[in-house]
């Protein structure tokens, strides 16, 4: 009894080892069936990661020889057809970031940037740049089958205030009148146009005078007469100086506004010279 026991407990080894072997690479073979069906499932609905994940198995070496040739031709075409993006960002100044990290639909990507693309499927992402110091910045992608190496390049703001921020921004200084109008040399040519009218109305005045005593009373007018025409003749002139001083200190008003050289402008010293007729004004500059 002891010996038969003994050979029956020899086969049921036997049995089970030849067994084992023979089921073990039947489910190794179910395995790669089934992730061969899954590979293409997925490619045909444009989950191509998925895809190239499940052909990574069904394409080792323990599977059968025909779906393992299967899925490394699938591979191929998997590969050619999975899009690429490449991740980047700056900062306001515009130098690069490293310290980022970026997640595609709400999952993690990369915890930095290195450069290096990340492949994605096709279609509509949402990308997700965080780093410390400053608001996160997301963008809407759309990936292209095919589309390879895509440069994502955001500029992260500065998360201080901007009330802070101006604060400590310098201030550009601005020279007295600058961006306004030249009112000024409005007011002034206004009140030169004015004055030479004012004189050609003395003057026209007092030459109707003059013809009027040359036909009536000359050489035997009275002196009084004489001296009211000529007095009329001198304010005109005058007046027609000021007035041209007036005009041309206006000019050089708004030419020196313009070139943010007001001050220069404003010490215009009008100077009156007497002439044969009364008198002539001179414009001319301090410095």
């Amino acid at each position: 009894m002891p010996r038969r026991r003994g050979v029956s407990l020899f086969l049921l080894v036997a049995v089970l080892l030849g067994v084992t072997p023979r089921t073990a690479r039947a489910d190794e073979k179910q395995v790669c069936v089934t992730a061969s069906e899954k590979a293409q499932q997925l490619r045909n609905a444009g989950h191509l990661s998925e895809a190239r994940e499940q052909l990574a198995i069904c394409g080792r070496n323990e599977c059968p020889k025909l779906v393992q040739q299967d899925c490394t031709e699938w591979m191929k075409d998997v590969l050619g057809m999975l899009p690429s993006v490449v991740p980047g960002a700056k900062d306001e100044q515009g130098r690069d970031l490293v310290d980022v990290r970026v997640s595609i639909d709400g999952k993690v990507a990369t915890e930095s940037l290195d450069g290096k693309p990340v492949s994605v499927d096709p279609g509509v992402h949402t990308f997700r740049f965080e780093t410390a110091g400053a608001p996160a910045v997301e963008e809407q992608v759309v990936v292209r089958q095919g589309e390879k190496n895509r440069i994502l390049t955001v500029t992260f703001a500065s998360s201080e205030p901007a009330a802070d921020k101006d604060a400590r921004s310098p201030k550009p200084t601005k020279d007295a009148g600058e961006g306004e109008p030249p009112i000024a040399a409005y007011v002034t040519g206004g009140l030169g146009l004015l004055a030479l009218g004012a004189a050609l109305y003395i003057n026209l005045d007092a030459s109707a005078d003059a013809r009027e005593l040359r036909k009536t009373c000359a050489p035997r007018c009275e002196q009084s007469q004489v001296d009211d025409v000529e007095n009329r003749y001198v304010i005109a002139g005058v007046t027609a100086g000021l007035g041209g001083a007036a005009v041309i200190a206006a000019v050089v008003l708004y030419l020196t506004h313009e070139r943010g050289a007001r001050s220069s402008a404003s010490r215009l010293v009008p100077t009156i010279a007497p002439s044969a007729r009364g008198a002539v004004a001179v414009a001319g500059f301090q410095f």
